[in-house]
C-alpha cells in the first residue's frame, strides 16, 4: 500500500458526506511546504481525523491508498497534537463476504454435491481483499508510528 506524506496546510477541503464513523471528501487540497499543491479526490477518512481537516489547518498529514480507499489516516498539527484513525470499513465486509460465501459453498456441496463457482470466486476476491486491506492498516500505523518524534514547526 503506498502511503505518503505531506507537509503544509490544508487549502479546501470539500466534504460530501460523514456517516458510520467515516468523513468522505469530494476532494482535499493540500497547500505543500515547498510551495506547490496537491488534491486528493474521494477521500475517505475517520471521523477524529476529519475534525483536523479544514481549510488553514497546519501540520504533516498522513495520506494511505489501500485496495480502493485514499485519504488521510493521521495528522501531527503545529500545536503538538497526534490524530490517528484508519478508515478500514472494508475489512469488516470483506469478513463478512467470506463468510457467507463459505456458508454457500458449504451448503450446496451438502445438497448438490457441486461446488458454486461464483461462490468459490467471491470467496478467493473477499480473501484477498481482506489481506490486501489488513495490510494497508498495519502499514498505515507503521508510517504514523514510525514519525512519532517528528514535531512541527
Amino acid at each position: 500500500m503506498p502511503t505518503s506524506i505531506i507537509d503544509g496546510s490544508i487549502e479546501a477541503a470539500d466534504l460530501k458526506r460523514a456517516k458510520g464513523g467515516a468523513t468522505i471528501f469530494r476532494s482535499v487540497t493540500f497547500q505543500q511546504a515547498d510551495g506547490g499543491t496537491r488534491t486528493i479526490r474521494n477521500a475517505v477518512v475517520k471521523d477524529n481525523v476529519a475534525a483536523e481537516l479544514v481549510p488553514g489547518a497546519r501540520g504533516r498529514f498522513y495520506l494511505y491508498n489501500a485496495f480502493d480507499l485514499k485519504g488521510v489516516h493521521g495528522v501531527r498539527t503545529i500545536d503538538g497534537r497526534d490524530i490517528y484513525g484508519f478508515a478500514g470499513n472494508n475489512q469488516k465486509i470483506f469478513l463478512i463476504l467470506g463468510i457467507v460465501n463459505l456458508a454457500w459453498i458449504i451448503f450446496t456441496i451438502a445438497v448438490r454435491g457441486g461446488v458454486p463457482l461464483l461462490g468459490a470466486a467471491l470467496l478467493i476476491l473477499s480473501v484477498v481483499g481482506y489481506i490486501f486491506m489488513s495490510k494497508g492498516q498495519r502499514e498505515a500505523q507503521a508510517q504514523f508510528d514510525g514519525d512519532s518524534g517528528y514535531r512541527v514547526t
